[in-house]
């Protein structure tokens, strides 16, 4: 008895294997001849105005990121030095040094 439900279980399996590779075969036969076609038609279709609406969300983030590039780079090449601000800095890191001296660090 056991044979026969072993048996049985591997016949289910093996034919829903079949079944579902037959359907995954079947449903990229389908969109394969479908969907290229479809789609050629459709963008052959479309009016400018419905072109402009499609393509819009992807020429708003691409403008967007060249203007954040371009952005960036103007302030990269525009920024400025601060002379006083250096020997301000060159003097507390002396001050910080001494008094790390004082209690017993060596640079």
């Amino acid at each position: 008895r056991e044979e026969e439900l072993v048996a049985e279980e591997a016949c289910h399996c093996d034919a829903g294997w079949k079944m579902a590779l037959t359907n995954l075969t079947s449903i990229k036969s389908f969109f394969a001849s479908n969907s290229i076609n479809q789609q050629q038609q459709r963008i052959l279709s479309l009016s400018s105005i419905e072109l402009f609406i499609v393509w819009l969300p992807l020429w708003a983030v691409l403008l967007l990121g060249i203007y954040a590039l371009i952005s960036v780079l103007y302030r990269v090449v525009t920024f400025g030095d601060c002379p006083d601000a250096a020997v301000e800095l060159s003097g507390q890191i002396e001050e910080a040094k001494s008094r790390l001296k004082e209690r017993g660090f060596q640079f």
